[in-house]
């Protein structure tokens, strides 16, 4: 069996993926892929707007670490 690199695998599952016409197929495959993707957490607006707002008082509150304090504490 020919190796092929896992890019090329990927480009053919979508092809193969692209032309099921079964709507139970694709929510099978979606499932699949989902157990194996990590989690994103998907925030609203107003989420959004409440984070820049606490972000922006703990600028002018000096709550800021330069970004080589960071790597140094997380051993990078």
């Amino acid at each position: 069996m020919n190796i092929i690199s896992l890019e090329a695998r990927k480009r053919l599952i979508a092809e193969e993926i692209s032309m099921v016409d079964d709507a139970s197929v694709i929510e099978k495959i979606e499932k699949v892929l989902k157990s194996f993707s990590p989690k994103v957490k998907r925030f609203t607006v107003e989420e959004l707007e409440a984070r820049i707002q606490k972000s922006e008082k703990d600028i002018m509150s000096g709550r800021v670490h330069t970004t080589d304090e960071v790597r140094k504490h997380l051993g990078l």
